[in-house]
């Protein structure tokens, strides 16, 4: 009886590398696919932190800004039921560290607290100040020295004034006089927490306001918030050229 000899055989040299290949090839595209999609995770979770926190702060910016002369039923006048002043310390274009030059503002009116929750003084007068100061990395938005929102480089605020021939936009040190003031126009910028989250390092923000446009290499995500506020409690009357006679 005769056994039949058998030959193992193996993979060539050849083969292998071919087989090493491909599989590098296979690991090295999902590899790609993967950073994609973390890139584009970042990227997308960025985008609604910055929208979130900057419609945050827009509304109660106009909120807040909306009160200006107001009068809370729960307060005694010390002044009367119109404040002369309800817009003061209106500065432009103030140097900060960590942002960029910004403006300034601060809202009086009658009420209980004041923007940190702090209680009114006897007069009943609260005056919340809005201004850029330095952050960690970025500068930030405070109220009355409290944060109100993180990673904001520019602040930007115009004032629609009245004039003889209509309503003209103008920023605080074209103004003259407070009592024509009959809108203010507020923008600000907002930077996501992350670097490097956009497929372009270099991002411009073309303009806030009438400030810009802007530059920015560190690739992080930006989004510019503008809002309009009607300023309906003013209680000192117009210059005597604006008033019309009958």
């Amino acid at each position: 009886m005769k056994l039949k000899k058998t030959v193992a055989k193996g993979f060539t040299l050849i083969e292998m590398m071919v087989a090493m290949l491909i599989g590098l090839i296979i690991i090295a595209g999902v590899y790609v696919v993967y950073l994609s999609n973390k890139q584009t995770f970042n990227l997308g979770s960025n985008m609604v932190n910055v929208h979130d926190n900057g419609r945050f702060a827009i509304n109660y910016l106009v909120k807040d800004i909306q009160k200006a002369g107001w009068v809370n039923t729960n307060v005694v006048p010390s002044e009367g039921y119109a404040l002369n002043e309800p817009l003061i310390n209106l500065l432009n274009n103030q140097s900060v560290s960590g942002g960029l030059n910004s403006d300034a503002i601060t809202v009086r009116y009658y009420d209980d607290t004041d923007c940190t929750g702090a209680a009114a003084p006897s007069s009943g007068i609260i005056e919340n100040t809005y201004r850029l100061v330095p952050g960690a990395e970025l500068s930030e938005l405070q109220c009355n020295g409290v944060t109100l929102l993180s990673n904001v480089e520019s602040f930007q605020i115009r004032y629609g004034v009245l004039t003889q021939q209509g309503l003209r936009y103008i920023n605080s040190e074209a103004l003259t006089n407070e009592s024509i003031i009959k809108t203010v126009e507020v923008g600000f910028t907002v930077a996501s927490n992350q670097k490097s989250v956009t497929s372009n390092s270099t991002v411009t923000v073309d303009e806030v306001l009438d400030e810009g446009p802007y530059t920015f290499t560190d690739g992080r995500y930006r989004q510019v918030f503008t809002n309009t506020v009607v300023i309906n409690n003013s209680g000192g009357l117009p210059p005597a050229e604006l008033l019309v006679s009958e």
